[in-house]
């Protein structure tokens, strides 16, 4: 017995220095490991297909972790990349729309009715205020950009080190596997379907969001490719971006857009771009294709049990970017689908006995 409890204690104690050892690195860690959950329906489809070939069987696992690494690259760095690369050839553009909305918007307050003049004296001193310190406002916003790049520095360090993990943990995926799961000291077949529930709740989460973010981005392209003077593949992907935002999302663009139309003397055009946008976007494609795609994911990963309700993952998403930033849309589901999951199991347990 007391040989238990010693095996027992040296057990925690060494996991507490492992803890401590690699705490600036375990919420990387852990987002690597809910993306590699995420990932094991490709994982295992890319190489069971490479095991077939008597060339890469031997070399499938590493194959199949490279590819998939590949494939989280271009999701996590393709787009900050390609909004840098704008920024940086167009500024003169960039700038040319900031003043042509503050044009507008002193020129909408000179035209307002009689009826909002309390509101003009206040936005008028807002102005001349804004005239006044200038130099203060500049010296700010350079501030505040420094501060910008160094937390964007700091979120691509994180990616990075996400990447790293993600690749590791891809390619010993099967060894880690089968050290740890025979030591949790739960009966087999429970282990077995715990397992299997908490890959296919996240998986269809995480790729839910990326088809809802796909469809978005390629309705609001097609869309203003229409309307002159804006580039598709530039609002598409922003979009698709911004989907992954909670209660204000793709709204974020197209009000914009919208604003811009109207400011340029064209109405129409705004209320058609907006009337579109929150139809297409907010409406049918954040409901009725979400909840197709789920039930597409359902039956394929789930095997006709039921999926987390799109309304607690919805939460789930808010929660985690309030406690863990960007990640938590994908920390926030994985939690709530842990909780499920193992509320399953304990059920299903309860009711074998």
């Amino acid at each position: 017995m007391q040989r238990n409890t010693f095996v027992k204690a040296m057990i925690l104690i060494a996991m507490g220095l492992f803890i401590w050892l690699f705490f600036p690195f375990l919420k990387s860690f852990f987002v690597a490991l809910l993306l590699v959950t995420a990932f094991t329906p490709l994982h295992i489809l890319l190489e069971t297909k490479l095991k077939k070939y008597r060339k890469t069987t031997a070399l499938a696992p590493l194959l199949t972790a490279s590819a998939m690494t590949l494939f989280l690259i271009t999701i996590l760095f393709v787009p900050i990349l390609f909004f840098v690369y704008y920024i940086v050839a167009h500024p003169t553009e960039l700038y040319a729309i900031g003043k042509t909305f503050y044009a507008q918007g002193v020129h909408i307050l000179a035209l307002a009715p009689d009826s909002v003049d309390w509101l003009k004296k206040p936005l008028e001193m807002l102005r001349e205020k804004v005239i006044l310190n200038q130099e203060k406002i500049v010296s700010t916003a350079v501030s505040g950009l420094g501060s910008g790049v160094l937390g964007l520095m700091s979120a691509l360090g994180d990616m990075v080190m996400i990447v790293i993990f993600f690749f590791f943990l891809s390619w010993y995926r099967r060894d880690l596997t089968l050290a740890i799961v025979p030591i949790i000291p739960i009966k087999r077949s429970i282990r077995m379907e715990f397992v299997m529930d908490m890959i296919s709740t996240t998986s269809a989460g995480f790729y839910t969001l990326i088809g809802v973010a796909i469809a978005q981005g390629l309705a609001f392209g097609i869309f203003i490719s229409f309307f002159d003077g804006y580039d598709p593949l530039l609002l598409g992907l922003m979009i698709a971006v911004t989907s992954v935002i909670p209660i204000v999302g793709t709204a974020l663009i197209f009000i914009p857009v919208a604003l811009n139309e109207f400011f340029s003397g064209n109405a129409m055009n705004a209320l058609i771009i907006f009337i579109y946008s929150w139809a297409m976007l907010s409406f049918f494609i954040d409901n009725i294709i979400r909840l197709i795609i789920l039930q597409q994911l359902n039956r394929l990963l789930n095997q006709g049990r039921k999926a987390i309700n799109d309304f607690l993952i919805f939460f789930a998403i808010i929660a985690g970017l309030a406690t863990f930033g960007f990640w938590g849309f994908i920390l926030g589901p994985a939690i709530v689908a842990f909780a499920v999951t193992l509320l399953r199991m304990l059920r299903r347990s309860h009711v074998g006995h």
